[in-house]
């Protein structure tokens, strides 16, 4: 790896303009959160309970329509639904919809008003990165941006510290049983794109 001088780097940065919108500085939106709900939770508190469970798949009698035989399927691990009797399925956000029969801002009120944080926030990282004894990351925290070696990572990629914290985290993880730190990236699936 090359070792630059701070003089170097502010040279090759200086031509560098970063102007990102509102709407991308913000970290999570309201409907980002509300996805988070585990969809299981959220059933439970409606008072659905599933019928069956194999694996990561928990079975229902459809909460949207009424059936003798489980056809609504959650996967927790990926924290989505889908109900085979209609053939439709998504996110926490496509099922409320669908339930309260209200538009998207009637539902995050209406999540808002009963405590969204009696709910549970599903971690999808968790779920997937149990077992470190083969190769399997498990996260242990998430935080501010620290590290030298990652502060030194955005310096040399001319990326400002201040606007790389509006988008990652030093994440702290074990692999292989070694404990390790990198920037982690959220991304769609609630996991981490991790680099150091």
């Amino acid at each position: 790896m090359e070792n630059l001088s701070q003089e170097v780097i502010n040279d090759r940065c200086k031509n560098y303009v970063f102007t990102i919108p509102n709407f991308i500085m913000e970290r999570t939106s309201p409907l980002a959160e509300a996805n988070q709900i585990d969809i299981v939770d959220y059933l439970s508190k409606l008072g659905y309970e599933p019928q069956k469970k194999l694996n990561n798949d928990y079975w229902y009698l459809s909460p949207l329509r009424n059936e003798k035989i489980p056809s609504f399927k959650v996967n927790r691990k990926l924290n989505v639904w889908f109900d085979f009797g209609e053939g439709i399925g998504g996110n926490l956000i496509d099922f409320g919809i669908r339930y309260f029969n209200c538009s998207v801002s009637e539902l995050l009120a209406r999540i808002n008003q009963n405590n969204i944080s009696t709910f549970s926030f599903h971690s999808h990282v968790a779920d997937e990165k149990k077992d470190t004894s083969q190769g399997k990351i498990l996260i242990i925290s998430e935080g501010s941006i620290n590290s030298k070696h990652l502060v030194d990572y955005f310096h040399k990629r001319c990326i400002p510290l201040s606007i790389a914290e509006h988008f990652c985290s030093e994440i702290e993880f074990v692999l292989y049983g070694k404990k390790q730190s990198a920037i982690g990236f959220k991304n769609d699936a609630g996991g981490y794109e991790l680099r150091s």
